[in-house]
């Protein structure tokens, strides 16, 4: 229940600060994701607040929450990988980064590239990291099901 708590809170409040900073931005698709993501902090903090109530159904919700906030982070991970803006990138590239490319001995024809690759290479290890982080949470409160009826005196087929 405590971690429930404090990994609802942390993703609530971290999910809800950069889908408001999305829309101010005027970024509609990362305000959605944002506020989505927020939406399965708020599940898993639901779940916590029924099996402190004694209801084992809180463990549904806190695994439901997992699978919701890994289903929105890979989606927005597949979204960015198909969305590169090679425009973007070229705005990025201030005199001082060209220099630095070319100091290292590479061109600056280089640096776009570079910059794809690094920008694949980000959402491709996000997207990994999520499927393992979320779906191992799903996993662990899936599997603590049977403890947690016990604990609280219910029976469970489960």
């Amino acid at each position: 229940m405590r971690l429930a708590m404090l990994d609802g809170r942390v993703v609530l409040v971290i999910a809800a600060t950069f889908g408001l900073m999305a829309a101010g931005s005027r970024e509609a698709v990362s305000a959605i994701i944002g506020m989505l993501a927020a939406g399965a902090g708020a599940m898993e903090l639901h779940g916590a607040t029924k099996l402190r109530e004694g209801d084992p159904q809180g463990v549904s919700w806190l695994v439901r929450s997992q699978l919701a906030l890994l289903l929105v982070i890979v989606t927005y991970c597949v979204l960015r990988l198909t969305h590169f803006d090679e425009s973007l990138a070229q705005m990025v590239i201030t005199p001082q980064v060209e220099q630095t490319f070319v100091d290292s001995g590479l061109s600056t024809d280089d640096i776009v590239p570079m910059l794809r690759k690094i920008y694949y290479g980000t959402y491709v290890i996000v997207g990994l990291v999520t499927v393992f982080y979320q779906g191992g949470m799903a996993r662990y409160y899936h599997r603590r099901r049977g403890a947690v009826a016990r604990d609280l005196g219910v029976e469970t087929n489960a």
